[in-house]
């Protein structure tokens, strides 16, 4: 009897396919078992298609990613998977609206979802200077950012671990006296009044809890999708407010175990999609915006679309407004983009994200492997000890092309000139982590891609510094090595000036003020009656002029540098 029960096993195994859960008596034959499994195939729901539902389409990118529309999603969650979830969040974070939060930051006196800073009428800052002929709106004039706010975006993170990095176990005992946590430049750090949780920017202790949920698009439903809640200060700051409105991810199939009617069930050709609210961006754009910068660079980039969500917890449809959602990095961008994502692909969130030297034994903590074996960081382990060769300064010309045979330095320079022009405060050079890496198969090298930029293109950076201050200058004199990819590669005489002809490139390219203007003006016909819907016309209007204001303030300051090397 035992062999047949093994029998029975073994066979419902290799049928596992075809969704068959029955359990069979021990007077049932081994014929009447496999009998039953063929006969019993699953079945899919009503709407399913290849196209639409199935994994065996092309993800399509004209549906899921319009450009010239705003799309409708509705999220349907049932009342006690609604309870489950609130239970949840107040567990990691605290209760909702109570102005706090348990991840490790408290938000003192940081604005809400949709609110900036008051300045007072006509007021701008001196730090902020307006190009010729730029008259502010009448009224309260508002610029993102506040003096004094830590506000840090994560690319949702799932390491939890703590991101200051005080001291480092296996380091040489001079590194770990004289190591400074990546954060922004000045920034206190641990035991010198600083938040000691925020240095590498995770606030959140872990991910939220995924619930089942119905989805409905154009006519058709998705049944038992994957949703959670994502994101850090973001989803932080939006639940101690208490609002609804909070970032979340989509998995389609993140519950096929439990309903195999739905075994890889996609959207359109996408597994997985997140979607950001909007957090400190009254614009609404800046996402979308820098995306199509990096993409028009020729930089690897995740696609963006506008949607209005609304939600369903039993209680009857609400809308939440309006939502950047994104293209996932593991999902769809690396194979998009390089025509395969066979290699290891890593999200950086942490310590070791930062490259310091002493990091280096933090690295399976700070490089989130995605895909493939995850008991091998060869590779960044292999980048490490070629960044910090004693190479660098003996013998430059070898290091070079170390470096380059394992890390696409060209690439990362062109997103340093970007990250630098457009000013992008949350990502590296100033928190450790909003970018991933790739290990092209084909080249051997790892190369960078960047990832959540609703902190880009302000000129107020998350600690409330200067511009041109400390981690804005344009030539990074003042970077630090606690960020080698940054101080290494351009005190290197070749490498830099790569960096300043990207520099000039962007400028006079993707990030033109005659073309980002265009782009600005195209989205903002777009989302208007949705986004005023939120946070009103004079506030809409207040922020795509401070986005028309930076981009020409920001050509000045970037070709008076580049005018000044010549001299």
């Amino acid at each position: 009897m035992n062999k047949l029960i093994t029998l029975v096993m073994i066979t419902t195994m290799l049928l596992g396919n075809t969704g068959c859960s029955e359990i069979y008596s021990e007077d049932e034959t081994v014929s009447d078992a496999v009998e039953t499994a063929v006969v019993e195939p699953v079945t899919r729901p009503e709407d399913w298609t290849e196209e639409t539902h199935g994994n065996d389409s092309a993800p399509d990118y004209d549906i899921v990613f319009p450009e010239n529309e705003v799309n409708q999603i509705t999220i349907t969650v049932s009342p006690e998977n609604r309870e489950a979830m609130q239970e949840n969040m107040t567990e990691l974070f605290g209760e909702p609206g109570s102005g706090e939060s348990r991840g490790g930051f408290q938000n003192r006196d940081q604005p809400q979802m949709g609110e900036r800073p008051q300045w007072g009428e006509g007021e701008m800052p001196e730090n902020f200077p307006a190009p010729e002929g730029f008259v502010p709106p009448e009224g309260e004039f508002e610029i993102p950012g506040k003096p004094g706010e830590i506000s840090t975006e994560t690319a949702d993170t799932d390491s939890g671990m703590d991101q200051t990095a005080a001291a480092v176990p296996d380091a040489p005992a001079q590194e770990r006296e004289n190591f400074v946590p990546p954060g922004n430049a000045g920034r206190p750090g641990p035991g010198e009044g600083g938040d000691a949780g925020i240095q590498g920017g995770n606030m959140t202790p872990e991910n939220p809890m995924w619930v089942s949920a119905t989805i409905e698009f154009e006519g058709l439903t998705w049944t038992n999708v994957g949703f959670r809640y994502k994101g850090n200060s973001s989803l932080t700051s939006g639940w101690s407010s208490g609002t609804d409105k909070l970032p979340f991810k989509l998995d389609f199939d993140e519950f096929e175990d439990d309903y195999p009617e739905i075994e890889n069930q996609r959207f359109y050709g996408f597994k997985q999609l997140s979607f950001a609210n909007g957090f400190n961006d009254t614009s609404f754009m800046r996402d979308a915006a820098t995306s199509l910068i990096l993409e028009e660079a020729g930089l690897p980039a995740a696609k963006t679309a506008f949607y209005e969500v609304f939600l369903d917890y039993g209680e009857g449809t609400v809308s939440l407004g309006l939502y950047t959602m994104i293209e996932v990095i593991d999902d769809t961008v690396v194979d998009r983009y390089f025509g395969s994502d066979d290699g290891n692909i890593y999200e950086a969130e942490g310590s070791a994200a930062s490259f310091a030297a002493p990091t280096y034994n933090m690295i399976e903590e700070s490089f989130q492997k995605e895909n493939n074996d995850d008991s091998d960081w060869s590779d960044i382990e292999t980048l490490f000890d070629v960044l910090h060769s004693d190479l660098r300064t003996s013998d430059p010309s070898p290091w070079r092309a170390e470096l380059d045979s394992v890390f696409d330095v060209d690439a990362f320079l062109e997103w340093l000139a970007i990250s630098t022009a457009i000013q992008h405060w949350d990502s590296y050079g100033s928190m450790s982590h909003n970018y991933y890496l790739y290990n092209d198969p084909e080249t051997g090298q790892l190369t960078w891609l960047s990832w959540d930029h609703n902190e880009t293109m302000t000129s107020r950076n998350v600690g409330g510094r200067n511009s041109e201050s400390e981690s804005g200058s344009l030539d990074h004199s003042d970077t630090d090595e606690n960020w080698p990819l940054i101080r290494f590669l351009l005190d290197d005489p070749v490498y830099y000036d790569l960096y300043i002809e990207y520099l000039a490139e962007t400028v006079e390219g993707a990030f033109n003020p005659d073309h980002m203007t265009e782009i600005y003006q195209t989205m903002a016909d777009l989302i208007e009656p949705y986004a005023v819907a939120e946070v009103g016309e004079e506030e809409f209007e207040s922020a795509v002029q401070e986005l028309i204001v930076h981009v020409n303030q920001r050509y000045e300051i970037v070709q008076e540098f580049l005018s000044n090397l010549q001299d």
